[in-house]
C-alpha cells in the first residue's frame, strides 16, 4: 500500500483536502477599478479569523486570496485508510498540522478554538498529560530515575527565575543558561542526564527548536490562555476550518507577489494564478485595507533576496530586520496507523510514550498514543522537532517509518513482532513553499521587543497590517494565537475601511 507522501511530490506536504474543503479560483481578476473594503492575504486560521470578526462589524467587500489549492493553512486534516465501527467516537482522520487545543479554558474563559470547535459542531475532547517513559532498552523508567526527572525540573525553574531576574542578554541561548546551571553545583550523571532529557522533552519538542538556538530570555516568553486540559477537535481542525470559511469569498491558487501600499488612500495586491482557469496570469487588485498572514517563513524567504519585491515601499531596515531575527520552528510527525491497537494496548496504555534515546538525546524518542484518548484512533504518532525534523526530510519515507518501529521494537517481549502499519503518513513542514517550517519561536539575539517591531502596521495610514500567530504577543505558536491575531487586526482596520 502507497503512503501518504508516496502519492504526492517528493517535496511538497500535503496539499490536498476533502472536496469539501476545496474553493475554486475565479477564471478572470476583476478590473482594478473594483475596489475591496479589505483583502486578507492567506485562508489559515488567523485569516479566516479575520473575515469573520470584519464581516460582524460591518465591512462589507472582503475578498481571501489563497497560493494553495486549499485553504486552511497550517491546519490540515488527513482521511486515514481504515474502517472504524459505527460507535467510534471521532472519524478516521488525523490532523498533520495544527492538532491540539491548548489550555481549554481558565480565567480567561473558553479557548477561542474551543468555542469554534463548538460552534462548529465538531466538538472536542479533553486529553490527558499522563505518560509513560522507557530507558534505551524498553525497559520502563525506575521510580529513582521519575523522581530525580522532576527534582532537577524543580530546581532548574529555581535557577531559571533568578537567571531571568538578573541580567539576562539576548545573546544567551536556552543550552548557554542550561551549561551555566550545570557548572554551579556538583551534578551526579544521573540528574544531569535527567534534567537534559526534561529540557529536551518539555522545552525543545514544545518549542520545535534545539537548545541551541532557543533565546535564553524569550523562549519561553508566551503564555498559557489558562490552567485547563489540552484537548482535540473531534472532527480535526478542517471542521473548524469548513465552519469559519462558509459564506466567505475565498481565491485559491492566487498567489501574491507584490504589497503596494505606496498610495496613502488604496492599497494595490497583485500577482499571478497558479493552476486553473487563467493559469499564470498576473492580476492587479485594489483595497482600503490588507491583512497579510504569510507564515513566518515564507516572509522570511520573501525578505530573503538583497532587493526584496513583496512590499513596495520597502520594508524599514529595522522591521525587516526584526522579521528575519525571530525563528521558524519545525516539527514534524511520523503517522502509524493499524486496523486496532491491539499490539500495544498492554503495553502504551497512557497518551504519551518517551523512548530515550542513548545516542541522539530528542531523535525518534517521543510518541502520542491517540488509542489512549477519547478519540480512540488506533495511531501512534511519532514527533520530532527541531535539527531532528530537519534531518527526517531528506529521509525517504520507508527509512523515517523504520526508524520510529525501531524504539517501540524494544518494548515487546522477545518473540514478538511489531504488525505492519496499514498506512503511514509523514510530514515534511520544511519542505512546504508556503511555510518553511511549522511555528515561529524566539530565536536567540531576538529582544523584548522583536516581535512587535517586525509587525508593525504600514503606510502612513497604516492601511497595511500583519495577522498570523507569528504576530501574537501573548500565544504566539498556537491555532488560538493566530484566530486572535486576525481578529485584533479586523478590529483596527474595520474604522479605517468602512
Amino acid at each position: 500500500m502507497l503512503t501518504f507522501v508516496q502519492k504526492l511530490a517528493a517535496m511538497v506536504m500535503l496539499l490536498a483536502l476533502p472536496s469539501s474543503m476545496s474553493a475554486p479560483s475565479q477564471t478572470q481578476s476583476p478590473p482594478p477599478s473594483n475596489v475591496y473594503d479589505l483583502i486578507i492575504i492567506g485562508s489559515g486560521m488567523s485569516g479566516l479569523g479575520a473575515a469573520k470578526r470584519a464581516k460582524e462589524l460591518g465591512v462589507a467587500k472582503i475578498l481571501i486570496l489563497e497560493a494553495r489549492d486549499r485553504f486552511g493553512g497550517r491546519t490540515i486534516t488527513q482521511p486515514l485508510n481504515i474502517t472504524l465501527p459505527p460507535n467510534a467516537p471521532a472519524p478516521a482522520a488525523i490532523d498533520l498540522g495544527a492538532a491540539w487545543i491548548h489550555r481549554i479554558s481558565g480565567a480567561r474563559g473558553f479557548n477561542p478554538m474551543a468555542k469554534v470547535a463548538n460552534e462548529s459542531g465538531s466538538g472536542y475532547v479533553t486529553t490527558s498529560e499522563a505518560g509513560l517513559s522507557f530507558d534505551p532498552k524498553g525497559v520502563e523508567d525506575t521510580d529513582l530515575w521519575d523522581s530525580t526527572l522532576q527534582d532537577m525540573l524543580d530546581r532548574w525553574e529555581v535557577y531559571y527565575e533568578k537567571y531571568l531576574d538578573g541580567n539576562p542578554k539576548d545573546s544567551d541561548s536556552l543550552l548557554t543558561v542550561y551549561n551555566q546551571f550545570i557548572q554551579s553545583a556538583s551534578w551526579s550523571t544521573l540528574q544531569k542526564a535527567a534534567l537534559l532529557q526534561g529540557l529536551t522533552t518539555e522545552i525543545a519538542m514544545d518549542y520545535a527548536a534545539d537548545l541551541s538556538q532557543l533565546s535564553g530570555p524569550w523562549s519561553q516568553s508566551d503564555q498559557n490562555w489558562g490552567n485547563g486540559p489540552d484537548a482535540l477537535p473531534l472532527r480535526g481542525y478542517s471542521a473548524l476550518i469548513s465552519y469559519l470559511a462558509a459564506n466567505k469569498t475565498i481565491w485559491t491558487n492566487y498567489v501574491v507577489d507584490v504589497i503596494d501600499y505606496s498610495n496613502p488612500a488604496l492599497v494595490n495586491v497583485s500577482g499571478r494564478i497558479l493552476k486553473g482557469p487563467g493559469t499564470g496570469a498576473k492580476f492587479t487588485l485594489q483595497a482600503k485595507g490588507v491583512i497579510n498572514t504569510m507564515p513566518l517563513g515564507y516572509l522570511q524567504a520573501q525578505l530573503a533576496p538583497a532587493t526584496p519585491i513583496l512590499f513596495k515601499p520597502a520594508l524599514a531596515t529595522n522591521q525587516s530586520a526584526a522579521i528575519k531575527a525571530m525563528g521558524m520552528a519545525l516539527l514534524n510527525k511520523v503517522v502509524m496507523v493499524w486496523p486496532n491497537s491491539s499490539w500495544w494496548s498492554g503495553i502504551v496504555t497512557k497518551p504519551w510514550l518517551t523512548m530515550r534515546n542513548s545516542t541522539s538525546l530528542g531523535s525518534f524518542s517521543e510518541y502520542y498514543n491517540l488509542a489512549a484518548t477519547g478519540v480512540k484512533l488506533p495511531v501512534l504518532i511519532c514527533f520530532n522537532a527541531g535539527s531532528f525534523a530537519k534531518g527526517v526530510e531528506s529521509m525517504s519515507d520507508a527509512v523515517t517509518v523504520s526508524s520510529a518501529l525501531g524504539p517501540l521494537r524494544r518494548l515487546l517481549p522477545a518473540g514478538k513482532t511489531i504488525p505492519p502499519p496499514v498506512q503511514t503518513i509523514v510530514t515534511r513542514w520544511a519542505s512546504d513553499p508556503w511555510t518553511y517550517g511549522s511555528y515561529s519561536y524566539n530565536k536567540v539575539g531576538v529582544s523584548s521587543n522583536t516581535r512587535q517591531k517586525a509587525f508593525a502596521p504600514l503606510g502612513t495610514q497604516k492601511r497595511v497590517g500583519f495577522a498570523g500567530e507569528h504576530t501574537h504577543l501573548l500565544f504566539p505558536a498556537t491555532a488560538h494565537g493566530a484566530y486572535l491575531s486576525g481578529i485584533a487586526e479586523a478590529e483596527r482596520l474595520a474604522p479605517l475601511v468602512m
